[in-house]
């Protein structure tokens, strides 16, 4: 499976649509034939991941989880947040009303690269952790 990498600024137009870089939608579509989930993300952002990359990670991740309240909770939280999007022949998605209204309807967003998934940012809101999370990898003792 490909990862994704970089940052890229994109427009949602009026019907709520976002385009896909076409770096990413070849690598999506390769993948998953163009199907997406999209969740809240747990920093102020939602995630888009190829539905292959989807079921790897978040679905074997609650299945294999413990039977117990926690584990409902996380399976309810995962089916009342996430949607399924298929990509349109033009290579948008349509993000649902209720994930715009989350990020507070934003014209414009930035979608960065996330190895498995995407994350798509309002561009304000990731410019508030950008710097930080840089500081914080060139102040780390990883090694590449």
């Amino acid at each position: 499976m490909q990862n994704f990498f970089g940052q890229y600024d994109c427009t949602i137009d009026a019907k709520g649509r976002l385009m896909i870089p076409a770096k990413f939608r070849h690598m999506a579509s390769e993948q998953s034939g163009g199907q997406f989930v999209i969740t809240m993300g747990k920093e102020k952002c939602l995630n888009l991941y190829p539905l292959a990359a989807w079921n790897e990670s978040i679905v074997s991740r609650l299945r294999d989880l413990p039977p117990g309240q926690q584990k409902r909770n996380y399976i309810r939280f995962y089916s009342r947040k996430s949607r399924n999007l298929i990509l349109d022949k033009a290579g948008r998605i349509a993000l649902p009303a209720a994930f715009l209204e989350a990020l507070g309807n934003p014209k414009k967003v930035t979608l960065i690269g996330a190895l498995h998934y995407m994350e798509i940012w309002v561009p304000d809101d990731f410019e508030t952790i950008g710097p930080a999370v840089d500081e914080n990898f060139l102040e780390s003792d990883w090694e590449y």
